[in-house]
């Protein structure tokens, strides 16, 4: 009985003292590399959305996901039919208008002819009445008859006026009907664009968003186009973070199509506003050492470096305890000025020595 009282006191002392070793260490010397954390997504330069700016079924695309397009590139085409009337009908009146507003057409030569017809007339009258005039001054004739002729001068001489008037008032009429006829058409035409929505980069179809048959709204994207090769991060950082963001800064990336494996990026633009809803800063940067094949939207984590300190006393941050202490015994804290810090390590600055033994809360 006392034997086996000795062996199980034995076996508690040296798994304390195990305990207790495990539960020891002492700082380490290395370097430190201070970072903030952000997430974000890759994104695509002059990444846009394409909404249509009409209501129609959608009769054929023009393109297809992945294809490469040219500023100005049509992707489907849109029945409208409304708009398709009225380019037809502004068309037709701009025809009309050209034809009529000619100096030979239809319109102008009648009223052309109408003034000749109202000049011959009115030199007929005049000559008339210049006769009867001289016959009534020699006594010949009668009064009436002058009083006849001098009435179909005047007349005629009026009628000849209001032709000339007609005449110059339909030709400028005419003319200033064809310019808005112009423009009208003009606008039609610009409708047109708008039943064949386009690119308006020179980029790469990363998503059509609609199929032949649907009908296309002003309210509802189509199309995703951006830069075929010029991609970027963009990543949110903390309001309490953004502080110490810098351009040029290193930046270090994983994106879950990769697993582990690191790439490099450098800070290359700050949005000076905070999004109200997520307390967070967007920030972009650029692969220096980029993965061989991405897309837009893949989600990225990013560790953006603030500094790196070398031969730098460390100490596990679980070790840490209220923010300023270690404990040097079982149960004596020691403060500690503390400086740099990553993910798993904490610089302590004063306070202790890399032969301090800590102990782990």
């Amino acid at each position: 009985m006392g034997m086996r009282i000795l062996i199980g006191l034995t076996l508690l002392l040296f798994t304390s003292g195990c305990q207790q070793k495990e539960d020891t260490i002492t700082p380490t010397v290395g370097a430190i590399t201070e970072s903030v954390y952000a997430n974000g997504l890759v994104k695509a330069e002059g990444q846009y959305q394409v909404f249509p700016t009409v209501n129609g079924t959608v009769l054929s695309l023009l393109v297809k996901e992945g294809d490469t397009v040219k500023a100005g590139q049509p992707l489907m085409r849109i029945d409208d039919r409304m708009s398709n009337l009225s380019t037809r009908s502004a068309d037709a009146q701009l025809h009309l208008l050209e034809q009529n507003v000619r100096e030979e057409g239809p319109v102008l030569t009648r009223l052309r002819a109408s003034v000749d017809q109202a000049r011959d007339k009115f030199k007929l009258d005049s000559t008339n009445f210049k006769r009867q005039e001289a016959l009534w001054a020699q006594t010949i004739g009668s009064r009436n008859e002058l009083d006849q002729r001098q009435l179909a001068y005047t007349t005629s001489k009026a009628a000849y006026s209001m032709a000339t008037k007609a005449l110059l008032e339909n030709r400028d009429q005419l003319r200033t009907q064809l310019e808005v006829a112009r423009n009208t058409a003009a606008i039609s035409a610009a409708g047109d664009a708008d039943r064949a929505p386009g690119s308006l980069i020179d980029g790469i179809v990363y998503d059509l968003m609609i199929e032949p048959g649907e009908l296309a709204t002003p309210q509802k994207p189509v199309a995703v186009i951006g830069s075929a090769s010029d991609l970027y991060l963009e990543m949110e950082v903390d309001e309490f973070d953004i502080r110490r963001i810098k351009i040029g800064q290193h930046v270090f990336v994983t994106l879950d199509s990769y697993g582990d494996q690191a790439f490099e990026a450098e800070v290359t633009r700050i949005i000076p506003l905070m999004n109200e809803r997520s307390r967070t800063f967007k920030v972009e940067a650029r692969f220096t050492k980029r993965p061989p094949q991405l897309y837009p939207n893949l989600t990225v984590e990013a560790s953006i470096v603030i500094r790196t300190k070398e031969n730098a006393l460390l100490v596990p941050a679980s070790y840490i305890v209220d923010g300023t202490y270690v404990l040097t015994d079982s149960d004596e804290k020691t403060p500690v000025k503390l400086g740099a810090r990553d993910m798993e390590n904490v610089e302590v600055l004063e306070g202790i020595s890399a032969n301090t033994t800590l102990y782990k809360p």
